[in-house]
């Protein structure tokens, strides 16, 4: 296990976790009760990265997703929602056995660091079926960049630019901040 992995891992040992709301985030609650299947037009496989304790994933799995969580803490093992088909790996490395319909990221995003998005996008484009979509609720808005991270300062327009032409933007809307000081957005990209 890499040394980022472990200290990641130790957070949840302890129970420090800050970003974690302890619950689904609401605006993703919102969306799915306005359409379970957020704008795809169907239910199918989802992926979580960076799932943390599962709070979305559960969210995603109670309307009828078939969920995968993605996070290298292994502490999380055995501890998320037994719907929840948990992988413990690196993003940067992880190989799905088949494309997603569904990729919804929330606190995984801006807990990479800015060097290494555009990477993280080209990995996303492997883990996106051609007719998929990403969904993300992008948060810092606005956060001093000289704090550094996580969370990193991020934008709708930093998502984009690190997905690169592998997707288009098909929504960048204003999102409920859950309370937290920033602004959030809604965002989704379809796989092109």
């Amino acid at each position: 296990m890499s040394q980022k992995a472990t200290a990641w891992s130790f957070q949840y040992e302890m129970a420090n976790t800050p970003w974690d709301l302890g619950r689904p985030h609401p605006e993703l609650l919102a969306r799915l009760s306005a359409d379970p299947t957020l704008g795809t037009g169907r239910l199918g496989r989802a992926l979580v990265p960076g799932c943390g304790l599962g709070h979305d994933a559960v969210a995603l799995a109670d309307v009828g997703w078939a969920v995968t969580g993605l996070d290298f803490a292994a502490s999380l093992a055995g501890r998320l929602d037994e719907r929840i088909a948990f992988h413990c790996a690196d993003a940067f490395t992880y190989q799905p056995d088949h494309p997603f319909d569904l990729v919804f990221d929330h606190t995984f995003f801006c807990a990479v660091p800015p060097e290494r998005r555009e990477a993280l996008g080209h990995q996303m484009a492997g883990w996106v079926g051609r007719e998929g979509m990403l969904a993300s609720l992008v948060f810092p808005i606005g956060r001093d960049e000289c704090l550094g991270g996580p969370p990193f300062a991020m934008s709708v327009e930093d998502l984009a630019e690190a997905l690169g032409v592998a997707f288009a933007m098909t929504a960048n809307e204003a999102a409920d901040d859950a309370g937290r000081p920033w602004p959030t957005r809604w965002a989704t990209f379809e796989r092109s």
